[in-house]
């Protein structure tokens, strides 16, 4: 067990013990930057989930973006709103120029709404989005399927994806990372999820082990044979 949670224990579905450990870990730290790794099934979105309602209930979650994959967008939306009564407005580009239609053109689309859901892919393309995403701030960050922004390995240079997250890193306090398969055999891709959470996490991203961050509260990842 771990600090006492408020309300994300008491969200709309039959919650096991162990989907409270990643709230437990992360409030117990100054700032709530953590990957969530569970393997597919033990419900990493839950996890998410209460984590985000803690937060809120602490009101440190007025501002909340989650930025995934566009396969998940509705999903993702859905549960959030279903399970915690997090509304998640969607901001696809159709969404973006509808409101920059409204707007003077000084002001950013992401000031308007407090909590938004994007496509990574949507943002990594559209330079205007990225200068919004860049000027603007939030209480809580989430990226979904965080192996899509891993620098790969052999890859030459960084890619849009890898070079959005840098950025997103550094725009809240507060960053989660999902994923169930963050590993994909490559130190360095690994490393430079680790470098999201805390650049100071791991010293060479080509030579450490676990032991080198274990400490520092930064992942949690079960798989179905340990929750059993």
């Amino acid at each position: 067990a771990g600090p006492e949670l408020h309300i994300g224990h008491r969200a709309a579905m039959d919650v096991m013990e162990y989907q409270l450990e990643p709230s437990w870990k992360a409030l117990t730290q100054l700032r709530q930057r953590i990957l969530i790794a569970d393997a597919v099934g033990l419900g990493k979105t839950l996890e998410a989930g209460i984590l985000l309602s803690e937060l809120i209930r602490r009101g440190r979650g007025k501002r909340i973006l989650v930025a995934t994959v566009k396969s998940m967008l509705t999903q993702f939306q859905k549960e959030m709103w279903a399970r915690f009564s997090i509304p998640l407005v969607r901001m696809d580009s159709d969404a973006i120029q509808r409101l920059r239609s409204k707007l003077p053109s000084n002001h950013n689309p992401f000031h308007y709404f407090d909590k938004t859901i994007v496509s990574i892919d949507t943002i990594k393309q559209d330079t205007d989005y990225r200068v919004f995403l860049e000027n603007a701030w939030w209480d809580i960050i989430v990226i979904d399927e965080c192996q899509n922004v891993a620098a790969r390995a052999g890859e030459e240079g960084v890619s849009r994806r890898a070079r959005l997250a840098r950025m997103l890193a550094t725009r809240s306090d507060t960053l989660m990372l999902l994923s169930a398969t963050p590993h994909d055999g490559s130190a360095r891709s690994f490393a430079s999820l680790m470098s999201l959470l805390d650049p100071t996490a791991i010293g060479d991203p080509d030579d450490y082990t676990p032991e080198d961050f274990r400490h520092k509260g930064l992942v949690i990842r079960r798989f179905k044979k340990d929750i059993r």
